[in-house]
């Protein structure tokens, strides 16, 4: 029982790594193998072949998801962070009860379905801006991705900002800064790692949501909701747009572990010199 207990806690992290891992590696797979008839994946190993690659971007429906995607992502970032910062800075100094109303609403904001999410602004877009001639599609979706984002960003921007001394905004203005310079001066460059952090989880939430997005859309395509309309068969711009994802995603984890690394080492080696 010991043995199957020692086995476990030294195996048992790789195990959920690989289950974790696998269908990954076999999207990248899949995307070096031949295309159907009508477009769609195919799904038996043969010979390897770069034709899925070299074609991406012939493929009219996946070009004019991803420029929708950018776009918006693009649009929605900026807007995201900016009233996160401006509200985490606000709830800083305030009351209490004031500040955990707001992180309770942006985690209640987090935890709720997309679906009910979803339901209620097409409500809201029903009630206030279709009866003006607004139709959904760009701008409902705009409104829908700053409406979800805006919590994720606050979630990740607020603990830094909870932690910074109050003694280094008194310092500026000690200087002769006022409080607009110490703003962008001082305070948004000591956010800036979590800014970058909201901004990164506002910008892939944007690009990866389906559920909302395919609720006050209209006619409008990202790449979530063209990826859903190919549900009778795996495209070929699917499985390697997917792979591509992952790729990219895998360098820079790589680069950032490595980089990472090297700090340590480097503070570890200047640490050592100054021993005697």
């Amino acid at each position: 029982m010991q043995k199957f207990k020692s086995f476990v806690k030294q195996w048992y992290i790789l195990f959920f790594l690989v289950i974790t891992y696998i269908p990954l590696v076999l999207i990248i797979m899949i995307s070096f193998n031949g295309v159907s008839s009508r477009g769609n994946i195919d799904t038996n190993f043969g010979v390897p072949t770069f034709v899925n690659y070299l074609t991406l971007f012939t493929d009219n429906q996946f070009v004019t998801a991803l420029i929708n995607s950018l776009l918006l992502g693009l649009i929605v970032t900026p807007v995201v962070v900016i009233i996160a910062t401006v509200t985490c800075f606000g709830i800083w100094r305030a009351k209490k009860m004031q500040t955990q109303s707001v992180l309770l609403a942006s985690n209640l904001t987090i935890v709720s379905p997309d679906a009910i999410t979803g339901i209620s602004l097409l409500v809201m877009f029903s009630i206030t801006l279709i009866p003006l001639g607004v139709d959904l599609g760009f701008f409902t979706v705009i409104l829908a991705h700053i409406s979800f984002g805006i919590p994720y960003a606050i979630v990740v921007i607020y603990p830094r900002m909870s932690k910074m001394n109050i003694n280094i905004i008194y310092a500026a203005y000690d200087m002769g800064y006022g409080k607009t310079k110490t703003f962008f001066k001082v305070i948004i460059p000591y956010l800036m790692p979590a800014i970058i952090g909201g901004a990164t989880i506002a910008f892939s939430m944007s690009l990866d949501d389906f559920v909302i997005t395919n609720l006050v859309n209209g006619s409008f395509q990202t790449i979530g909701t063209a990826i859903y309309s190919t549900r009778k068969g795996i495209k070929a711009w699917v499985i390697t747009f997917g792979a591509i994802v992952i790729l990219i995603t895998l360098v820079a984890t790589v680069i950032l572990s490595i980089k990472k690394s090297i700090q340590i080492k480097l503070k570890q080696k200047k640490k050592g010199g100054f021993r005697y």
